[in-house]
């Protein structure tokens, strides 16, 4: 082979193990960072302003949770859809069809709605719970380290995708859908058993979370002062 055709290789090679992997990461932790972060402040902002107690005498808690989570979802989804678009594009333009992988856009889409409903719960019972700007921001950060964790962790999972660290990454249910889709994109892929397992485990910590978050938002909506220690919360929880 010539070296041209060798450069061409590893060229192809370095876009389907590298850019293409971190690209899905990437927009998917823009989705959910865009979405999460704008319920926590939109709910603080409908209590400081007492339009929640408003909405709550009109509609069930739940149901206006759910309501934000699914239109946060939507939003989401559609700017993700224009960003694959584009991408769909370029990579015509280029004639590198072969880095199309269609099975990838269902994996990344199921893994973007359960990261969007399970960050989105975190963030709307936060805000439920906060009567203000101030405390929110300070609730907010261990959240936001909880999403950085993927993003983070993501940079030694490209490099070794079949490691111990990497399997256990993508079974951590607040995890999973980052690093599962970072190595559902690195060429050959995960065994279909662990992907299995990684997809029953997000679904059910996604329907565990938004239920938790109903929990929480249906007494924090209402209640103003100081913002609740984790234990109280919790006892929402259990309530």
């Amino acid at each position: 082979r010539s070296a041209s055709d060798r450069a061409a290789e590893r060229e192809t090679d370095r876009l389907a193990t590298f850019v293409m992997p971190f690209a899905f990461v990437v927009l998917m932790f823009m989705s959910v960072m865009t979405g999460a972060t704008h319920l926590l402040n939109a709910v603080v902002e409908e209590k400081m302003s007492k339009i929640s107690e408003v909405l709550v005498g009109s509609i069930e808690p739940f149901r206006l949770l759910m309501g934000k989570l699914l239109g946060v979802t939507a939003v989401s989804v559609l700017l993700a859809a224009i960003y694959f678009a584009g991408g769909i594009f370029a990579i015509f333009q280029s004639g590198r069809w072969d880095l199309l992988r269609w099975d990838l856009f269902g994996w990344f889409f199921l893994f973007l709605i359960c990261a969007v409903l399970m960050y989105g719960s975190i963030f709307l019972a936060l805000g439920s719970a906060c009567s203000d700007l101030k405390d929110a921001q300070s609730m907010m950060q261990p959240a936001i380290l909880l999403i950085m964790l993927p993003y983070l962790a993501s940079f030694a999972v490209i490099r070794s995708p079949d490691s111990p660290l990497a399997v256990g990454m993508s079974m951590f249910p607040t995890v999973t859908p980052f690093i599962m889709m970072m190595r559902l994109a690195i060429p050959p892929g995960p065994p279909l058993w662990q992907v299995g397992v990684s997809v029953a485990i997000v679904l059910a910590t996604t329907l565990l979370f938004v239920w938790a978050a109903g929990r929480i938002f249906r007494v924090g909506i209402l209640m103003q002062g100081k913002a609740p220690t984790l234990p109280e919360v919790l006892k929402w929880i259990r309530a």
